[in-house]
């Protein structure tokens, strides 16, 4: 069982650290980010621990503000000289700290769009933008990061390093672009929130398969970009269209135990009809806009397996054909491996495995290719092959409901 002073500071992280990241580096300066970033999650740990033994107040979100924006305070006022602030922070380090009240929720809106748009500035490399949005914005780990952009922990250590740099020296005021600017811009953005609510589907490491926090706040992030009218387009309809069938699934994914159920084992019932709903709504928006994206075919996929009646009646050739034109326009190792698996439903697993060796040298070497390996062999009732495959998943498995799951069948391979 999960450590609920854990839990209550991972629910805070995820839902108040980009809200307030945003609000202080709008009102104070971009120079000051890792201040910035220090004083929040020193007021999320301060929560966490005091709410261990005591109730929380009646308005955590507040409560959280006031600490933060005083250990600001606190630091302006004892590094004068030193500091690199510029004259808005001067402005507010003379307002009384304790007066200040915590913004509108519409002020906060605005405040998290400009933030997206400024991770996104286009003195940045793509790479960077995608760091430093997952790392300000959505308060993800460097760990989890690593893993959403196929990185090693070191490597994107030292680039958002560099990215934090830019960001102080390059952005400047933080403002929603206009016009032309916001177009260049808005693909990143997308990405972002694509890779947020990816790393909460399948979480890199913890007790929990499923970071249903960290997919909500990602969905609201698409919600929050639908007030921005030159952003409310096509692909932003496809995206929150896919994220929405997906999370329609969240109930039924584990069961009450905390284990894993595939879709095969999965209790349709329990899916969320109004999630669904809005899903089809948001998918019939992006269709009448030109030409196919990679969210729209996502999106199909996702309404598609969702949608269903029951396992046995999926769509198999239907999906199979939405991947082979995902796969032209998108031909990640993930795209790749999912595609073997649909495949392995309309053509059988033999020449799934096929494919999937021939194109290995692109996508092996992680847990997924190894224990889609696996489940091929034993499809095909090869089962030191697919023993061994499955072992070499378990070893490489950092989630604790994903190995417990993998680790259940592989007892179940045995003796076969």
């Amino acid at each position: 069982m999960s450590n609920p002073v854990n839990s209550t500071l991972d629910h805070l992280f995820r839902h108040e650290y980009g809200k307030l990241v945003s609000l202080f580096t709008n009102r104070y300066s971009p120079h000051l980010i890792d201040k910035i970033e220090d004083a929040v999650q020193e007021a999320l740990y301060k929560a966490a621990k005091i709410w261990s033994y005591q109730p929380m107040p009646d308005n955590p979100s507040a409560w959280i503000y006031r600490v933060a924006n005083n250990q600001l305070i606190d630091f302006l006022r004892k590094d004068k000289k030193n500091a690199d602030w510029d004259d808005q922070a001067s402005i507010e380090l003379n307002k009384d700290a304790e007066s200040l009240e915590l913004p509108e929720e519409s002020s906060l809106v605005d405040d998290q769009l400009r933030m997206i748009f400024a991770c996104c500035h286009p003195a940045m490399k793509p790479s960077e933008q995608l760091m430093l949005s997952l790392k300000l914005l959505c308060g993800l780990s460097i760990k989890e990061i690593a893993r959403a952009l196929l990185k090693k922990e070191e490597a994107a250590k030292k680039a958002i390093t560099r990215a934090k740099k830019k960001f102080k020296e390059e952005v400047g005021e933080l403002v929603v672009p206009k016009g032309e600017a916001i177009e260049s811009r808005l693909a990143e953005v997308l990405q972002v929130i694509y890779l947020l609510f990816n790393e909460g589907y399948k979480a890199t490491e913890g007790e929990n398969l499923i970071k249903q926090d960290l997919c909500e706040e990602a969905i609201r992030l698409g919600f929050l970009l639908t007030n921005e009218k030159s952003c409310d387009k096509g692909e932003l309809q496809a995206l929150i269209s896919m994220m929405l069938f997906k999370a329609a699934r969240f109930p039924a994914r584990i069961d009450k135990a905390g284990n894993l159920l595939t879709l095969e084992h999965q209790d349709r019932s329990l899916y969320d009809e109004e999630y669904i709903k809005w899903g089809w709504k948001f998918l019939k928006e992006s269709s009448l806009h030109e030409g196919s994206s990679v969210y729209q075919l996502e999106a199909a996929i996702s309404a598609y397996y969702t949608t269903a009646k029951n396992y046995e009646v999926t769509n198999w050739k239907v999906i199979l054909g939405l991947y082979d034109s995902l796969v032209k326009l998108k031909p990640a190792p993930v795209v790749q491996m999912s595609r073997v698996v649909v495949l392995s439903k309309v053509a059988g697993p033999a020449i799934a495995l096929e494919v999937m060796e021939a194109t290995e040298s692109e996508i092996k070497g992680n847990q997924s290719f190894n224990a889609l390996k696996a489940d091929l062999y034993a499809d095909l009732e090869k089962w030191p092959q697919a023993r061994l495959y499955l072992q070499k998943a378990i070893a490489e498995s950092l989630n604790i409901a994903e190995r417990r799951f993998l680790e259940k069948k592989l007892q179940s391979w045995i003796g076969k």
